[in-house]
């Protein structure tokens, strides 16, 4: 029950993250921004991000758009927990959904799995661009092990308590 539970949270968050994903395929031209920035290619999901200074900025450019990215996603899994799951009374499946919603590697995968797509430093406004994608297979080949990684904790952890509880009632006796 909790697999499936734990897999059709996954399945929302990747449809919602790829129907957001096409709106934003809509072309958006930010005036003294390279003609890439904030722009969404076909089979992945991208960010940007930009920092002002000198040419060493670059780097804090990067940095800015995993952040967005990171930020994105959290974004999309806490609006689609609260959107298609808010209902949930079991305390095991709330707890499920809190810990899909609460990914603590997730920067990490984001750090890992994201492409720089593009870096530009404009000298006459001293203004790094960067955007970086993650492809659309390697987002859903994530959420999914995480899935099925929370999905198998969860019945770990029913099970250990079952078992707890028949040696306390074996005690007693």
């Amino acid at each position: 029950m909790l697999e499936s539970l734990a897999f059709a949270l996954v399945r929302t968050f990747i449809t919602f993250m790829f129907e957001q994903h096409l709106e934003r395929m809509e072309s958006v031209r930010i005036e003294g921004a390279p003609g890439w920035y904030y722009q969404q290619t076909r089979n992945h999901i991208c960010d940007s991000g930009l920092a002002r200074g000198p040419q060493e900025v670059i780097e804090t450019a990067k940095a800015n758009a995993r952040s967005a990215m990171v930020a994105r996603l959290e974004g999309a899994m806490r609006t689609v927990a609260y959107e298609k799951f808010r209902d949930r009374t079991d305390p095991a499946e709330k707890a499920l959904i809190q810990r899909m919603v609460r990914d603590e590697d997730l920067p990490v995968f984001v750090e890992s799995a994201v492409i720089y797509e593009n870096l530009e430093y404009l000298k006459k406004t001293t203004t790094a661009y960067s955007r970086v994608c993650i492809p659309k297979e390697r987002l859903v080949a994530y959420q999914n092990e995480r899935a099925g990684k929370l999905a198998k904790a969860v019945t770990v952890h029913r099970r250990d308590k079952a078992f707890d509880e028949m040696d306390t009632e074996e005690g007693a006796r």
